[in-house]
């Protein structure tokens, strides 16, 4: 497995193969900030906007390769207070369904700390929904919680959910 940043024109060129990683999610209940039901399309319109955002200052995408193929992704965003500058959140962590368990998110995670810490950040934060494996995988790696803010989110199956808001000091 080999970690990469993506530029726009990766994005365009694996634009499938990343639509696939929020299908999947999707399909396990994990929204990643998008209103189900999610389509292929509007996966695909999803990486577009991402594409147009990413800059290797401020926003970047991660993502991870298995023989080619594209089998998880995370983004570090700058935020955009200019009193804000030295933190970042941490956003759609997700490895795609047939390839979960092998560490890939531990991996992924890791190389996204190691980024913001290149990109001078000294705090990163990252929300959650509560009582899931992703919740309990932010603890396992050392990131502090520091509350649950009810009604959140909206599940992709159309429920709202609490998150929890988690943090680590760089």
């Amino acid at each position: 497995m080999t970690i990469v940043e993506l530029g726009a024109p990766d994005v365009r060129e694996r634009l499938d193969e990343l639509a696939q990683l929020l299908l999947d999610a999707h399909a396990d209940g994990m929204g990643l900030g998008l209103a189900g039901p999610l389509t292929h399309e509007a996966a695909r319109d999803a990486w577009l906007e991402t594409a147009a955002r990413l800059d290797p200052r401020d926003h970047v995408l991660l993502a991870a390769l298995e023989d080619d193929a594209l089998v998880g992704s995370v983004q570090v965003v700058r935020a955009r207070a200019s009193n804000g500058r030295h933190r970042g959140e941490v956003v759609r962590l997700a490895v795609r369904a047939d390839a979960r368990g092998r560490g890939l998110g531990r991996a992924l995670m890791e190389h996204a700390v190691e980024r913001a810490r290149e990109l001078g950040f000294t705090l990163l934060w990252l929300t959650t929904h509560v009582d899931t494996t992703a919740d309990r995988f932010y603890e396992r790696l050392g990131w502090t919680r520091m509350g649950v803010m009810p009604g959140y989110a909206v599940l992709p199956d159309g429920t709202t959910a609490a998150n929890a808001y988690f943090y680590r000091e760089l």
